[in-house]
């Protein structure tokens, strides 16, 4: 079974990042009115600590309307 289409593999990546064609890496979601939340990562720093160690971000970015500002009635808002 192949993956899906412009997934990688951690190896793959590695090798980009090594012939400089991927120089960030971004680890995002889409938030309720489906704009990218997340993180932009330098891609060495992301496979030497982040695709090992993990990462976070703040779970109430999935509960914030087109301001950032936080809807009521959401537990995580």
């Amino acid at each position: 079974m192949l993956p899906p289409k412009g997934f990688l593999t951690l190896k793959q990546l590695a090798a980009l990042v090594k012939n400089d064609e991927i120089d960030t890496v971004l680890i995002a979601f889409t938030d309720l009115y489906g704009r990218l939340m997340g993180k932009r990562f330098d891609a060495a720093f992301f496979l030497e600590c982040a695709a090992t160690h993990g990462t976070h971000c703040c779970d109430y970015l999935l509960t914030v309307d087109m301001e950032m500002t936080p809807v009521t009635g959401y537990r995580l808002a």
